[in-house]
C-alpha cells in the first residue's frame, strides 16, 4: 500500500484527466510504455501526458490500449487492470455492383380486377342505345351479330381510367369474365376486341378473342393478346358475326389482371 501511495504522490497533478472529465471507473488508455517486468504501465489519456501507473502482470507484446481503474471522486487515474482491444478501424464500404444493385428499382407483380364504367350498343344506323332497352339487363346489355330487322349490332363496354391508373409496365396476363343474358339460347360465339367508343360506334383495333357462350352462363376467356389496347385505355367491344349478348354490369365484362410495375 505504502509502495502505491508513494506512485500516485509522484505523479504530477497536471498528469491526471481534467476536471469535469470522464469519472467511469474503468476507462480505456493508451500504452506507451511498460516496464520490463511488467508490473509498470505508462499510459496516456485523454490526450494527456505520459502516466506512469502500477500494472497487474500480464502479457503485454503488441498491446497498444489497456483497461485503467479510475478513482471515481478524483477521476485520477489508479492502477492499470490489464490489455484492452483496439477499437476496430476497419470500414467495409459496399461494392459498387451492390450499390448499382439498390439504386435499381423494383419490379412488382400484382392482381387487380376491373369492372366497367359504361356499357352499350351501338345499332347500325339508329345510333347508341337503340336495341332492347328494356329487356333482359336493358341498356348496359352488349350485342353483337343481327337478329331480324335489327341490322348490325356491336356493342361494348369502357373503364375508365381503371387500367391506366394501375401503371402496369407489363400485362403478364388478362381474363375477361362473360355472362349471357339470355337473348339467344343456344351457344354462339362472342368475338371481343379492344376498341376506342365514338359516336358511329365501337372503333375496334388488333388482335382478338373467342368465347363459347350458352344462354346465362358464364364464361372466362383469356384476353392477354389484348394487352397492348387495354394499356393504351381502349375498352372492349364485341364484333362477331353471331347473335348474342352479354350483361355489361357486376362481374359480367369485368377483367382480372396481373402485371408488372415499376416501384
Amino acid at each position: 500500500m505504502v509502495q502505491l501511495l508513494d506512485v500516485l504522490d509522484a505523479a504530477p497533478i497536471d498528469q491526471a484527466p481534467r476536471s469535469g472529465a470522464d469519472r467511469s471507473q474503468v476507462m480505456v488508455a493508451t500504452v506507451l510504455d511498460v516496464a520490463e517486468d511488467g508490473r509498470t504501465v505508462t499510459v496516456s489519456l485523454l490526450g494527456s501526458d505520459a502516466i506512469p501507473l502500477p500494472a497487474t502482470a500480464s502479457v503485454w507484446t503488441d498491446v497498444t490500449t489497456a483497461h485503467v481503474l479510475m478513482d471515481t471522486e478524483t477521476g485520477r487515474p489508479v492502477h492499470v487492470l490489464g490489455p484492452a482491444t483496439a477499437p476496430s478501424t476497419e470500414v467495409t464500404v459496399p461494392s459498387s455492383e451492390s450499390l448499382e444493385e439498390a439504386s435499381q428499382p423494383a419490379t412488382v407483380t400484382r392482381t387487380a380486377t376491373v369492372t366497367p364504367d359504361w356499357s352499350g350498343t351501338y345499332r347500325a344506323g339508329q345510333g347508341w342505345d337503340r336495341w332492347n332497352t328494356n329487356r333482359y339487363g336493358g341498356r348496359t346489355d352488349i350485342y353483337q351479330g343481327a337478329i331480324g330487322s335489327s341490322g348490325a349490332l356491336r356493342g361494348m363496354a369502357t373503364y375508365g381510367t381503371a387500367i391506366t391508373s394501375l401503371h402496369a409496365d407489363r400485362i403478364a396476363s388478362a381474363i375477361l369474365t362473360m355472362t349471357g343474358t339470355g337473348s339467344w339460347q343456344g351457344t354462339w360465339a362472342a368475338v371481343v376486341q379492344a376498341a376506342d367508343r365514338t359516336s358511329a360506334g365501337p372503333s375496334p383495333s388488333g388482335a382478338t378473342a373467342t368465347a363459347n357462350i350458352t344462354g346465362t352462363g358464364t364464361t372466362r376467356v383469356d384476353i392477354t393478346a389484348l394487352a397492348a389496347g387495354l394499356l393504351a385505355g381502349k375498352g372492349l367491344a364485341l364484333v362477331g358475326s353471331a347473335y348474342g349478348a352479354v350483361g355489361g354490369r357486376g362481374q359480367s365484362m369485368s377483367i382480372t389482371i396481373t402485371y408488372q410495375t415499376t416501384q
